[in-house]
Parts: C-alpha cells; structure tokens; sequence
C-alpha cells in the first residue's frame, strides 16, 4: 500500500511538471501574438499617417500655385509636419508630359517631374522606419518654347 502512494505522488508530480510546462508555452505564444499584432497596427497606423501627410502636403504646395515647390523647386527641399513626418521633394527633371502627347502642338506645356518622400518613424522607442514615395508630374509652361 505505501508502496503505491509514493508511485501515485510521483505520477502527480511529473504531470503537474507537464501541465506547468503547456501553460508556459501557451503563454509565451500569446505574448508573442500580442507583440506582433501590436507591431503590424503600429505599421499599419505610420502607413496612414504618410499617407495622409502626403496628401497634406500636396493640397499645401497646390494651394500656393504659382510659388509652389513642385514648380520652382530645382533640388532637394526637406520640410517636418506637426505630426513629425519628414516630407522631401526632389526635383528629377522636365520634359515631355507623358500623359497626353498631343496636348499641345508646338510644346507650350513642359512637365516637372519630381519625388515625394514622406519618412513617418513608428514602433517602440521609434526604431521602425517608413517611407512612401510617390512621383509628381507637374505641368508648368514651356519657357523656351517648341
């Protein structure tokens, strides 16, 4: 009789020591689930913030017509919005508009091709980087003239 209370001890501990072990692992796989659900809403969220910093800053250069940057820019232009996007414009050149050849006859309209880069950092201690770049194609008035 004692000698089948000590194997019924034993058979306890060595489940509680298996049971001990599935609730471990069980926790460590949901605390990971939970990190990288938190990292792809953090992803998600930096993609709609320059996203939406694009957009701002395009109504914004739209907005100053003939002072914008999409027409007098001819380098490289760095601005920070209030939401800590870093937005750049880079002036790529001016050529041909590539929508519509036949918009004008004699090459009135020349357009100016430039890149928009919005840098949003994101994630914890903001070590996550993401940028949108997006090309421009700005129709502006041909100087020299066809």
């Amino acid at each position: 009789m004692k000698h089948q209370r000590g194997i019924v001890v034993i058979v306890i501990f060595l489940l509680l020591i298996v049971l001990t072990m599935i609730a471990m692992g069980l926790t460590t796989r949901t605390r990971m689930t939970l990190q990288l659900t938190a990292a792809s809403n953090a992803r998600n969220e930096a993609q709609h913030q320059a996203n939406g910093a694009q957009n701002a800053y395009l109504e914004q250069q739209r907005q100053l017509r003939g002072e914008s940057l999409l027409i007098r820019n001819t380098g490289v232009t760095t601005s920070t919005d209030a939401s800590g996007v870093h937005n750049t414009i880079r002036f790529r050149g001016e050529t041909q508009c590539r929508r519509s050849r036949t918009a004008t006859a004699a090459h009135i309209v020349a357009c100016r091709h430039s890149e928009l880069r919005s840098r949003v950092n994101y994630g914890k201690r903001n070590r996550g980087e993401l940028s949108v770049i997006t090309g421009l194609e700005q129709p502006v008035l041909n100087i020299v003239g066809g």
